[in-house]
C-alpha cells in the first residue's frame, strides 16, 4: 500500500498521532512511570515516522519498489522543512533537559534524542536528494 494523495498523508499523520495520544493518555501513562511512558511514546513516534516514510510516495516516485533506506521525502525541500522543525524541537527539549533537576532531566533528554535522530534522518535525506537533483 502506498499513500500518494495529500489527503491520505494528512489522514495518516493526524490519525496515527491521535491514536498514539489516546493510547498514551488512557493506557500507557496509567501502566508505567513517566520515564518509561516517554520512552514508549518516543519509540512509537519513531515507528510512526518510519512507517509513514516507507509508505508515502511523491508524484514522480516509483510506487512499486521500496525507497532506499535513507530517503525520507520525495523532494529535498520537504525534508529540509521537516528536519529543521525537528531540530528546533530537539533544541527546545535539550534546553529543557539542561534546565531540569537531574532527577527530572531524563524525560526531556529522551525527547531531545528522538527529535535529533529524526531531524538528522530528514536532513541527511534532503542533502542526498539535492545531490541527485543537481547530478541528474
Amino acid at each position: 500500500m502506498r499513500i500518494t494523495s495529500a489527503t491520505g498523508k494528512i489522514a495518516y499523520i493526524v490519525g496515527v498521532f491521535a491514536l498514539i495520544l489516546v493510547l498514551n493518555v488512557f493506557l500507557i501513562a496509567r501502566l508505567v512511570n513517566p520515564t518509561f511512558d516517554v520512552l514508549i511514546v518516543a519509540v512509537l513516534n519513531v515507528a510512526y515516522v518510519v512507517v509513514g516514510v516507507r509508505t508515502f510516495r511523491g508524484a514522480e516516485e516509483n510506487r512499486a519498489d521500496p525507497r532506499p533506506w535513507w530517503r525520507a521525502t520525495a523532494r529535498p525541500a520537504a525534508g529540509f522543512w521537516i528536519g529543521a522543525l525537528l531540530a528546533v524541537l530537539a533544541f527546545i527539549s535539550g534546553v529543557g533537559a539542561f534546565a531540569s533537576k537531574p532527577e527530572n532531566a531524563i524525560i526531556p533528554a529522551i525527547a531531545c534524542l528522538s527529535y535529533a535522530v529524526l531531524a538528522a534522518f530528514y536532513l541527511n535525506s534532503s542533502v542526498r536528494l539535492q545531490g541527485m537533483d543537481t547530478a541528474g
